[in-house]
């Protein structure tokens, strides 16, 4: 895997464990979360995750909150785990390590999570 691939690994890591901290709801029968709505949520914390910007801004927290929402059921987080997973090799590049670590805490969100480029988006 690429540096830059790495990056957005982490990144992708980052919102996944954003969505691994919600309550465990019932599973749904079907997947709610499309992939291009999951883009459009992380697409703000671009300037933030590429080192572009200090601090990510209003609207990129915004969207990991609805993001977090919107992923409420184990099946919707796989799905937005696997749509940011794919993103690694596509639409994102650049994404740095540290903003991405950072990214829960700097949106207000706590986690208990060590973040891995490598997740199992199947748990």
């Amino acid at each position: 895997m690429g540096k830059n691939a790495s990056r957005l690994a982490v990144a992708a890591v980052v919102v996944f464990a954003l969505l691994l901290s919600l309550r465990q709801l019932e599973a749904a029968d079907d997947v709610s979360v499309s992939c291009s709505d999951v883009v459009a949520d992380v697409t703000p914390c671009l300037g933030f995750l590429q080192g572009d910007d200090d601090h990510p801004s209003g609207e990129c927290c915004d969207g990991l909150s609805g993001l977090v929402a919107a992923a409420a059921t184990t099946e919707d987080r796989q799905a937005a785990c696997e749509c940011l997973k794919s993103a690694v090799s596509g639409q994102f590049t650049a994404v740095e390590a540290a903003p991405a670590r950072d990214l829960p805490a700097d949106c207000g969100l706590s986690l208990p999570y060590t973040f891995s480029p490598d997740v199992d988006c199947s748990q």
